[in-house]
C-alpha cells in the first residue's frame, strides 16, 4: 500500500504541467469512420457478406490477407482479432469500401491518423503545435483544433498559417474505418464463439494515391527553417511505402529522401528532437532497410508490445520475439526494447502496453530519469482521460486525470521487474535501472475497463511524454 501511495502521490504533483513547447507532427492525417463493433452489428454484417464462416473454420490458423479485398477478408481479419485481442492496422482495397458504407451506415467521424490526432492533443494541452499533410481537403481541415498551424510558403517565404485557412477544396480525402471493440463480450461466427479477452480496434486504411508521406517540393526547400521554429518533431506515417512509387520515387530514392529531409529539419536546429512511431508496413520486405534509414535519424521510437515482435523479426531477432510471445512481460520487453536501441542507434525506446511503459534510454540521456517518469505519468493521465471520455483531453482536464488510480497490472510488473533485474543492473529508484551504456524505467500506467475510444492511445502516450521531456529540457536551460 505505501508503494502504490508513493505512485498516486507522484501522479498528482504532474496534473498542473503544461507542455511549453513548439510541436510538429507529420504526416498521416485522415478522417476516421468509428464503429462500435456490437454481436448484433456483427451478424448483420455476416449476413450482409454471403459468407458463412462456419464452414471455412480452418482459415482461422491462417495468416491474414496483406489487405481487405472483399467482405469474407474482413470477417477474416475482425474474426482473427476479436479473439487475440490485438490491435490491428490493414489497408482495405476500394472495391470493398461500398459494402463497409452500406452495411456500417452508423458512424462517428473525428480526426485520425498519426500525425492529426498529435497535432490536436497538442493543442488542447496549450503547445504550440505545427502539422503538416499532403492531403488537406475541407473536411479534413475542420477536424483540426483551430488553434494548429500548417507551414505555408507563401512568396517564398514560409509562415505558419492556420491549419482551416490553408485548406485545399480540390485535395482528395482519406478516410479510414476504425471497429471499436470492448472487453468480455461475446461474438457468434456461425457455430464459433469469441469472447473478447480486452477491448481494442481494428484499422481498415485506405490508401488514396495524394496520400504521399513526404514534404511537398516547395516547403522541401525550406526544412532548415521549419526546424528552427520547431522543439519536437514527431514523424509518422512512413509505413505507406511501397517498393514503387512513392510521390515519384522508387523505393531506394524515398529511403534518400527521408535521410535528406530529416538531416535539413535539424540542420539549423541541432537540439530538435525527433520522434518515430512505428506502424509495421504492409509491404513487409521494406521494414528492415525502413527502420534504418528512419532511425539513423531520429531521437526517438515508439512502438507497442505487439508490433515489437514484428520489428524485431524484420531486424533478424527471432528468439526474442518468441521470448516476448512466450512470456510478455516487462522484463522480456524490456530485453526487446533494448535490442532495437542498440541496433538502431537510438536514443529511447518507448514501449507502451496495457497497464504499464517500458523505456530504456541511451547514457547519457538529455533529461533526469525522474524527469522522464513524471513525463511517463503525464501521459499515463491524459491517455486515460481520452480513454474515459474520448476526443483531446484538455490541460484544463488534467488535474482530474491525475486523480485516476494506476492499474494493479502496472504494479505487479513493476515488482516483477525489480526480481528479475536483482544483481542484473544498479538499481536508481523504484521504477529506474542503470547498466553501462543505458537506463531501463518501468512506469505503472492507468487501465480503464471499457473505453470510449482506443484510438491514437499510443501516439497521445509517446508525443505527450516526449514533449514533457523536452519541456524539461528547455525549462532545465533557462535555469542554466
Amino acid at each position: 500500500m505505501v508503494v502504490r501511495d508513493y505512485w498516486h502521490e507522484r501522479l498528482r504533483s504532474v496534473g498542473h504541467r503544461i507542455p511549453q513547447v513548439c510541436t510538429f507532427a507529420a504526416f498521416n492525417t485522415n478522417i476516421d469512420a468509428i464503429v462500435h463493433l456490437t454481436p448484433e452489428l456483427l451478424s448483420h454484417a455476416i449476413q450482409k457478406s454471403g459468407a458463412n464462416l462456419a464452414l471455412e473454420e480452418h482459415q482461422a490458423s491462417e495468416e491474414l490477407p496483406d489487405s481487405v479485398k472483399s467482405p469474407t477478408d474482413f470477417l477474416r481479419v475482425i474474426r482473427s482479432q476479436l479473439s487475440e485481442g490485438k490491435s490491428c492496422h490493414i489497408v482495405v482495397e476500394q472495391d470493398v469500401l461500398p459494402w463497409i458504407s452500406e452495411v456500417f451506415c452508423e458512424c462517428t467521424e473525428s480526426m485520425g491518423g498519426q500525425a492529426g490526432i498529435i497535432a490536436n492533443q497538442m493543442a488542447a494541452l496549450q503547445a504550440t503545435s505545427v502539422a503538416y499533410t499532403r492531403l488537406l481537403p475541407p473536411e479534413q481541415a475542420r477536424l483540426f483544433d483551430e488553434r494548429v498551424m500548417m507551414p505555408t510558403v507563401i512568396n517564398d517565404d514560409l509562415s505558419l498559417l492556420p491549419i482551416q485557412e490553408a485548406a485545399r477544396p480540390d485535395d482528395e480525402v482519406k478516410i479510414n474505418w476504425i471497429f471499436e471493440y470492448p472487453k468480455d463480450v461475446t461474438y457468434q461466427f456461425g457455430s464459433q464463439q469469441i469472447t473478447t479477452v480486452r477491448a481494442n480496434r481494428v484499422i481498415l486504411a485506405t490508401r488514396p494515391r495524394g496520400a504521399v508521406m513526404a514534404f511537398s517540393p516547395e516547403l522541401t526547400r525550406h526544412l532548415p527553417a521549419l526546424g528552427r521554429m520547431i522543439d519536437v518533431a514527431f514523424m509518422a506515417g512512413y509505413h505507406y511505402a511501397n517498393p514503387e512509387d512513392n510521390d515519384g520515387r522508387d523505393f531506394p530514392s524515398y529511403l534518400e529522401y527521408i535521410r535528406q529531409s530529416l538531416i535539413d529539419l535539424t540542420r539549423l536546429n541541432p537540439s530538435l528532437r525527433i520522434h518515430y512511431e512505428y506502424v509495421p508496413l504492409r509491404h513487409e520486405e521494406l521494414e528492415s532497410d525502413l527502420l534504418r534509414c528512419v532511425c539513423a535519424q531520429v531521437n526517438s521510437f515508439g512502438i507497442n508490445e505487439n508490433e515489437i515482435r514484428r520489428a524485431l523479426r524484420k531486424l533478424g531477432y527471432e528468439r526474442l520475439a518468441d521470448d516476448i510471445e512466450a512470456s510478455e512481460r516487462a522484463y522480456t520487453l524490456y530485453r526487446g526494447a533494448l535490442t532495437l536501441l542498440r541496433e538502431l542507434g537510438l536514443d529511447r525506446v518507448h514501449l507502451h502496453n496495457l497497464g504499464y511503459y517500458v523505456i530504456v534510454l541511451r547514457k547519457p540521456y538529455f533529461v533526469s530519469v525522474d524527469d522522464v517518469i513524471d513525463a511517463s505519468l503525464y501521459a499515463s493521465a491524459l491517455n486515460a482521460l481520452k480513454a474515459k471520455h474520448g476526443g483531446f483531453p484538455s490541460a484544463s482536464a488534467m488535474p482530474a486525470g491525475v486523480e485516476l488510480e494506476l492499474s494493479e497490472i502496472g504494479f505487479t510488473q513493476l515488482e516483477r521487474f525489480a526480481r528479475e533485474m536483482t544483481g542484473k543492473a544498479r538499481q536508481l529508484g523504484p521504477a529506474a535501472w542503470e547498466q553501462d551504456d543505458h537506463c531501463v524505467l518501468v512506469t505503472p500506467a492507468h487501465v480503464v475497463p471499457n473505453p470510449v475510444s482506443t484510438v491514437g492511445m499510443g501516439d497521445t502516450i509517446s508525443s505527450t511524454s516526449y514533449a514533457m521531456e523536452v519541456c524539461a529540457a528547455r525549462q532545465m536551460s533557462r535555469v542554466r
